[in-house]
C-alpha cells in the first residue's frame, strides 16, 4: 500500500520477505508439475501400452476367430451328423420292431387258424348233405402220406397235411390197413380213419340197395332172400349189438319198441364182401346215418323234441307220403295235432303194429291193441315205425307252418293227398275218394 506521497509502507524486509516466499511457491510449484507431468506422461505411457496389448490381443483374436469358427462349425457339423446317424437309427429300430410286431402277429393269427381248424369238426368233402359214397383201394404197405394223398385224388379230404397231422395226433398213424372201402364225401377225418383202421372189404364185392321207409324186417328178409345172412341174424344183432355213437347214448329201452334200433338203420346201396357180419352191415348203416345226422339234425334240435321222437315223425312221414312237396306240409300237421293234444290217427302206424302190408285199413283195425297204434295211444309211438331217408328227416325237422289238421288221399290209385283244416273239409274229401273206389 502506498501513502499519499507515493512511497510504499512495506519496509524493504517485508518486500524481501514476500518476494522469497513468491520465489518459494514457484519453486515448490514447479517440482509438482513436473511430477504432475511425469506422472501425466507414464500414464499416458501405459495407455498406450495397454491399448497396445488390447490391439495386439484383438488382432490376436481375429486371428484365431477363423479358426474357432472353423472349430465350432466343425463340432456343430458332428453334433448334426451324431443327431441325423441316432435319428436314422430310431428310424431303423422302430422300423424293425414294427416289422417285428407285424410278423409275430401274423404268425399268431396263423397259428390260431391253424389249431382253430383243427379244432373244428372237418367235413372237408364235396359239401354235399348226404354225400357221395367213393370206393377206395388202400394197397398193402401204403404209408399215412400214401393214404392221404389217394384220398385227396378222390376229393374225400382237401388237406393231406391235416389228414396226416391229425392222424398223428391222434394215435392213428401206422394203423391203417390195406383193402377196398367205401367212404363219403361226407365224412370227416375221424370218421375215415375210424374206417381204416378196421381193414377194408375183400376183393370180391357187390353192391346191397335198402330202400327208404324199410323195416327192420323187410330188411332181414331181403338179406336173407339174398342170401347175404339169415333174417334171425341180422334182428338179433339189431337188438343185442355194442355200438358206440353219439346219436345212440339218449336211445329209449322201453321194452315196448319192437326193435332197438329201428329208424336208424339209414337207407342207402351199400358195398358189401362175401362173408359180412350183421354187426359190420348195421355199423356200416349206423355210419351213414351218423353222417345224416351231423349235417343236417344235431345242430336243428331243440328242447321241444327229441332225436328219437323227430326220427319217429320221420318213419310216420316216410311210410304214409310219396309226393315229396308234401312231405314238411304232413310234417307240419303233425305237429299242429300234437300241439292241440289230439290223437295223430295214422295208418301207418296200424299196420306197422299189425306187422301188415295191406293195402287199406279197416275199422276194426284202428282198435288194435298197441303202443304203436296212434289210433289208440295219445301223441307219437312208442318208436319209428320205419327208418325213414334224408328228405323224411329234413321234413320232420324243418316242417312247413301251416294250419292243416286232416288229410286223406285224393283219390283211388292216386298218391297225393287233399289237406284241410276243419273236420267237415276233412269228410267232403273222405268221402270223395270213397267215390274214387266205385
Amino acid at each position: 500500500m502506498e501513502d499519499r506521497e507515493g512511497n510504499n509502507q512495506f519496509g524493504n524486509d517485508e518486500k524481501e520477505r514476500y518476494l522469497r516466499e513468491i520465489f518459494s511457491e514457484q519453486q515448490n510449484t514447479t517440482p509438482r508439475t513436473e511430477r504432475r507431468q511425469k506422472s501425466q506422461a507414464r500414464q499416458g505411457q501405459q495407455g498406450q501400452r495397454k491399448q497396445q496389448k488390447q490391439q495386439t490381443k484383438q488382432q490376436m483374436q481375429q486371428k484365431r476367430m477363423p479358426e474357432k469358427q472353423h472349430q465350432q462349425e466343425g463340432r456343430r457339423n458332428a453334433e448334426i451328423r451324431r443327431k441325423k446317424q441316432k435319428k436314422k437309427k430310431r428310424r431303423k429300430k422302430l422300423f424293425s420292431t414294427f416289422l417285428l410286431i407285424f410278423v409275430c402277429f401274423g404268425l399268431c393269427i396263423g397259428a390260431f387258424q391253424f389249431f382253430r381248424s383243427l379244432m373244428m369238426p372237418s367235413n372237408p368233402g364235396v359239401g354235399l348233405d348226404t354225400g357221395e359214397d367213393v370206393s377206395v383201394t388202400i394197397p398193402e404197405g401204403a404209408t399215412t402220406s400214401n393214404i392221404a394223398e389217394i384220398l385227396k385224388e378222390k376229393n374225400l379230404i382237401k388237406s393231406s397235411f391235416r389228414f396226416k397231422l391229425e392222424s398223428k395226433l391222434n394215435d392213428y398213424d401206422g394203423t391203417f390197413k390195406k383193402g377196398i372201402y367205401t367212404l363219403n364225401t361226407s365224412m370227416t377225418h375221424q370218421q375215415i380213419m375210424e374206417l381204416l383202421q378196421k381193414g377194408g372189404e375183400a376183393e370180391e364185392n357187390y353192391q346191397f340197395l335198402i330202400p327208404e321207409g324199410f323195416t327192420v324186417e323187410k330188411i332181414a328178409q331181403k338179406l336173407q332172400e339174398s342170401e347175404i345172412m339169415s333174417a334171425e341174424e341180422f334182428i338179433n344183432e339189431v337188438n343185442t349189438g355194442e355200438f358206440d355213437y353219439e346219436f345212440l347214448k339218449d336211445l329209449p329201452t322201453s321194452s315196448d319198441r319192437k326193435y332197438k334200433l329201428e329208424g336208424y338203420l339209414f337207407p342207402a346201396t351199400y358195398t358189401l364182401y362175401d362173408g359180412v357180419t350183421a354187426h359190420e352191415l348195421i355199423d356200416k348203416m349206423l355210419q351213414r346215418f351218423e353222417i345224416e345226422y351231423n349235417n343236417s339234425i344235431k345242430d336243428a334240435l331243440t328242447s321241444d323234441f327229441t332225436l328219437d321222437e323227430i326220427v319217429t315223425m320221420a318213419s310216420i312221414i316216410e311210410a304214409e307220403i310219396q309226393v315229396p312237396e308234401e312231405r314238411a306240409r304232413a310234417a307240419g300237421v303233425i305237429r299242429n295235432r300234437l300241439k292241440q293234444n289230439m290223437k295223430l290217427q295214422m295208418d301207418a302206424t296200424v299196420l306197422y303194429a299189425q306187422n301188415s302190408t295191406k293195402e287199406r285199413v279197416m275199422e276194426s283195425d284202428l282198435e288194435y291193441d298197441s303202443p304203436y297204434n296212434t289210433y289208440q295211444v295219445d301223441g307219437l309211438p312208442v318208436g319209428p315205425i320205419s327208418n325213414p331217408g334224408a328228405a323224411a328227416l329234413e321234413a320232420a325237422i324243418h316242417p312247413e307252418d301251416n294250419n292243416y289238421i286232416y288229410y286223406v288221399v285224393e283219390a283211388y290209385g292216386k298218391s297225393n293227398h287233399i289237406f284241410t283244416e276243419t273236420y267237415e273239409e276233412f269228410l267232403q274229401a273222405k268221402e270223395n275218394y270213397f267215390a274214387s273206389r266205385e
